[in-house]
């Protein structure tokens, strides 16, 4: 192979090849070639780079970027043979977009006096990286103050933040003292249980994809916090497995009260239905201020239909009901006549400025009232009595 055909051979591999490859003069600091990598990542041809001359760097990098570029070059100016040098800054495409590369630079040629001339570099767009790394930060300064670091090979706590000691009233130091034992000692044994399982999941994230848990921990004091922890993977080794990660928890044991004080009131509620049922065959029963409950247990007809919609008429009127919780869980058939009634009954409480909201509707009924083409616009559907309680207190706080 001669020379010509050598050249055109490695100009046609420096072509194909992906990765973007550029050769820089330092005295004239200018770009003399690129490879169509480069042109597709920034959106310039090379003839438009050569007009922006000595004006590339102001033109296209980003002002708080330059000197850092310049500092890059006058290093090259004064590498050894075989030292690759990186920089990274920011760099607006043609389209206007601006995006992070990371640039790594090496001694090309030198001139007769041995000072080097041109540098020949390669750029990786790291754009994404670096959102990820912004992402992080936030996460480490605004989704949580409780932070904390996790060794998963040796499994043991690394690091945790002042907060999130101070939260479970122990030093950092008595928090890293415990070891490998650390979840067995403060960790809830329920939940202590689905530890591997979590770790798995954690194990199998992508890098930025956030893992979430809940868990119970036991403070200094004996106390229970429920936790919901926010997980990603921190390191990873040569082999690219997870050998750290790092969580944000949040502190969620009030939210975990309310939901146990709104199951307690759901079952008083229930308990509550059960007692009227023996006095009342169409029981309607105030939950808070202007919320009622009606709950219809087995076979309705024609009659009982007449019953549910005095007694709605009359509980919306007196109890001033703004919203009326039709909870249908005990019924196992309707007829057409028996839907379309009950459609009416919910439009005469509307007429009365109430809203009503079935709960339980089960999976036979629901094909009946589709298969009959019954006109339910204007009544929300739930899917149990709880489900409507609470979206029906969620609708009154706001």
């Amino acid at each position: 192979m001669n020379r010509s055909q050598t050249n055109h051979l490695l100009t046609s591999v420096v072509s194909t090849v992906t990765t973007p490859l550029y050769v820089y003069t330092i005295p004239e600091q200018q770009i003399i070639y690129i490879n169509p990598a480069v042109s597709n990542l920034v959106g310039y041809t090379l003839e438009e780079i050569q007009q922006m001359g000595t004006r590339l760097i102001d033109t296209v990098i980003d002002p708080q970027d330059r000197s850092r570029i310049a500092e890059h070059h006058l290093q090259l100016a004064q590498a050894q043979e075989g030292t690759t040098l990186e920089v990274e800054y920011r760099l607006r495409q043609r389209s206007g977009t601006w995006c992070w590369l990371c640039s790594r630079d090496t001694v090309f040629a030198r001139n007769g006096q041995g000072n080097v001339c041109q540098i020949v570099g390669s750029a990786q767009d790291i754009t994404r990286w670096k959102e990820r790394l912004e992402w992080f930060e936030h996460l480490l300064n605004t989704v949580s103050s409780h932070i904390y670091i996790y060794n998963f090979v040796d499994q043991c706590n690394v690091y945790a933040n002042k907060d999130l000691a101070d939260l479970l009233g122990y030093t950092q130091a008595e928090l890293q003292a415990f070891g490998n034992r650390l979840l067995a000692h403060l960790m809830h044994p329920d939940d202590f249980a689905h530890v591997p399982s979590v770790q798995q999941r954690i194990a199998e994230a992508a890098d930025g994809e956030v893992v979430q848990n809940e868990y119970r921990i036991r403070d200094k004091h004996g106390n229970w916090h429920w936790f919901q922890d926010r997980i990603v993977v921190f390191a990873r080794n040569a082999q690219g497995q997870m050998t750290h990660y790092i969580g944000a928890v949040q502190d969620v044991t009030a939210n975990k009260q309310a939901e146990e004080e709104r199951a307690a009131w759901q079952q008083q509620v229930i308990e509550a239905q059960k007692s009227a049922l023996y006095e009342l065959s169409t029981p309607l029963i105030p939950i808070a201020d202007n919320i009622v409950v009606m709950p219809l247990i087995g076979a309705i007809d024609s009659t009982r239909v007449q019953q549910v919609m005095e007694t709605l008429l009359e509980g919306v009127s007196m109890y001033q009901a703004t919203t009326v919780i039709l909870d249908i869980t005990g019924v196992q058939a309707v007829d057409t006549q028996v839907a379309n009634a009950f459609v009416r009954a919910a439009r005469a409480v509307k007429l009365l400025g109430a809203q009503v909201i079935v709960t339980g509707i089960q999976p036979q009924i629901a094909q009946t009232l589709v298969h009959l083409g019954v006109d339910l616009d204007g009544i929300i559907a739930q899917s149990t009595l709880q489900a409507g309680i609470a979206f029906a207190l969620g609708q009154k706080r706001s």
